[in-house]
């Protein structure tokens, strides 16, 4: 029997310092928004350099999840047809980063994690997204994902059992996709299933 499974969760804008620019052809003006200059890693956790971080501990011995949820820095660039630049900064809200559905079996839990996070300064830009279906095994610590999420930006999803090593569950990057941040806008897109 397995004591703890920790399922990790983030989505964020890959090894990019700045998004291409977005005139607005009426004003002239730029906007640009920061990336979080990072790579898929288990261990950007607490660092910031995600647009969405979540984290849920299945704690078998006392039958409980333990929840935590952030958002980093959202960064923009505003320049203005004189070449005026300015630097925005923002971090959005975690109300949308949610656990739910939890239902204990005798060695099993089942629960969804999601998360609908607007850009604090874009608001009027799609949220980025995510639904995970998921079930974790007490015996031997195995996870069974099923997800969806948009095709932007990138998203990362792992698992470590007993305090060892993270294991990828699944990860999408948007960049060899070719997906832009218009993606996020309507349903959802990318679909996977993983068993580990």
């Amino acid at each position: 029997m397995v004591t703890i499974v920790k399922i990790r969760a983030s989505a964020f804008i890959g090894g990019l310092q700045w998004l291409p620019a977005v005139r607005d052809p009426e004003s002239g003006a730029t906007r640009e928004l920061a990336g979080d200059a990072r790579e898929f890693t288990p261990h950007a956790g607490h660092s910031g350099r995600s647009r969405i971080e979540q984290e849920v501990v299945v704690d078998f011995e006392r039958r409980k999840l333990l929840a935590f949820a952030d958002t980093g820095t959202t960064r923009l660039k505003r320049t203005g047809p004189d070449g005026i630049s300015r630097i925005e900064q923002a971090t959005a809200p975690t109300d949308g980063i949610t656990v739910a559905g939890e239902s204990w079996g005798a060695m099993s839990v089942d629960f969804v994690m999601q998360a609908r996070v607007l850009n604090p300064l874009l608001p009027e830009e799609p949220a980025v997204r995510y639904e995970l279906h998921v079930n974790v095994n007490g015996n031997d610590g195995a996870v069974d994902m099923r997800g969806t999420h948009d095709a932007f930006p990138c998203y990362e999803f792992y698992k470590q059992v007993d305090f060892g090593d993270f294991e990828l569950l699944h990860s999408h990057d948007f960049r060899l996709s070719g997906s832009e941040p218009a993606a996020t806008d309507g349903k959802m897109n990318e679909h996977f299933e993983r068993k580990l």
